[in-house]
């Protein structure tokens, strides 16, 4: 029997996506045949490298009894609507962002709000999954009050600010309006900026009419988000680590509908969802972003001291600044979460130093044994 809230609203979706989803949407709970929700293009790498992969991986693992139908392009709810899509059963899963609904999640902002120092992306993904899946209950508590269930996030490399025009200082950023996020947006304030909330996929056209000037976000955006024909400078200097974005946020009705087996396929195979994202889709995709952009005559400048100079002023006040306002927003222990969050960052340099390096499979296998061997889906 259909949701009578999904049937409603695939009633109005556009055509083409209507008679998808009656298809699917048909015999999902009997046989699984589920949709995510992706407001990344159709085409975006974590859709098409790391998604899609792991879906054919969880596929193979049931012997198809969950079947994952990907619907891109935001065609069925934006990155700020998705956690209201997938609570009220619009789809059964998508990609979630917790500063786009921080009121909904303030538990998983408040990880998202603490930036990750340097340039350690590998540790930092690291330690974002571990808080996600053993350190915050109260992440946890809110996914099921919003009648989700969360796994696999992922991070994005530093942040970058990435402009319009000619910039060659830091005091060039000086009441220019910049996209902001998370703890990105105490750093914007910290060095003068206007900070603007908005979802990246937005803040293209908002370059093109000029209002907005700058996004401090991850390089790969230049592509990923068509920011290459608008930005012009790009600063090289490590503005914090933020996240996680959880790739699978899934509803709960659904996820209790699954079989035992189906749920612990999904678990199994997280690290190699994150795995993937992380080389796949970030890593990879980077390293090619960079090459382009300075073929095209993008400018990178070298930030040196003075953007450090930010991040250490960011550093020394982000810990009371975070815990102050989640408790504002309802977070009982702050403290705690970040805590152990901050601890498994060190941990995973050491993991990532000693053991990891760039192999991807020894990223993979330390993913499943700090991480997910610890997970139980029957209690998520």
């Amino acid at each position: 029997m259909r949701h009578p809230i999904r049937e409603i609203r695939y009633l109005v979706a556009a055509t083409g996506v209507a008679l998808a989803l009656q298809f699917s949407s048909a015999t999902s709970l009997a046989a699984q045949e589920l949709v995510y929700g992706s407001w990344l293009g159709a085409s975006n790498y974590t859709n098409t490298k790391a998604l899609v992969p792991y879906f054919d991986m969880v596929r193979e693992a049931t012997n198809g009894e969950v079947d994952w139908k990907m619907v891109g392009g935001a065609q069925l709810a934006t990155g700020p609507g998705t956690p209201e899509a997938v609570g009220s059963n619009l789809m059964d899963a998508g990609l979630v962002m917790a500063p786009y609904q921080p009121r909904m999640l303030p538990a998983t902002n408040l990880i998202f709000s603490q930036s990750l120092i340097g340039d350690d992306y590998l540790a930092s993904v690291g330690a974002m999954n571990e808080v996600l899946m053993l350190g915050c209950d109260e992440c946890h508590e809110e996914f099921s009050a919003n009648n989700a269930v969360s796994f696999a996030g992922y991070g994005t490399s530093p942040y970058l600010f990435m402009c319009r025009g000619n910039l060659q200082s830091i005091e060039d950023l000086q009441g220019l309006a910049i996209r902001s996020s998370g703890g990105g947006v105490s750093i914007t304030n910290i060095l003068g900026g206007t900070p603007v909330s908005m979802p990246p996929s937005e803040a293209t056209s908002a370059l093109e009419r000029g209002a907005l000037d700058c996004v401090l976000g991850a390089v790969a955006w230049l592509t990923s988000y068509g920011y290459m024909d608008v930005v012009e400078t790009v600063i090289s200097a490590p503005m914090g680590m933020g996240g996680p974005p959880v790739m699978m946020y899934v509803n709960r009705d659904v996820w209790e509908a699954m079989s035992p087996e189906a749920r612990k396929a999904h678990i199994d195979h997280a690290p190699d969802l994150v795995t993937m994202t992380t080389f796949d889709s970030q890593i990879a995709v980077d390293e090619k972003t960079v090459e382009e952009a300075r073929s095209r005559g993008i400018t990178f400048i070298e930030g040196g001291e003075p953007f450090a100079e930010v991040m250490e002023k960011r550093d020394a006040i982000q810990y009371e600044e975070n815990v102050e306002a989640a408790r504002d927003s309802g977070v009982k222990n702050p403290e705690a979460i970040l805590d152990f969050y901050l601890a498994a960052f060190e941990k995973w340099k050491g993991i990532i130093e000693n053991e990891v390096g760039d192999d991807r499979e020894a990223f993979r296998k330390a993913l499943w044994r700090e991480v997910y061997s610890k997970v139980d889906p029957e209690t998520l």
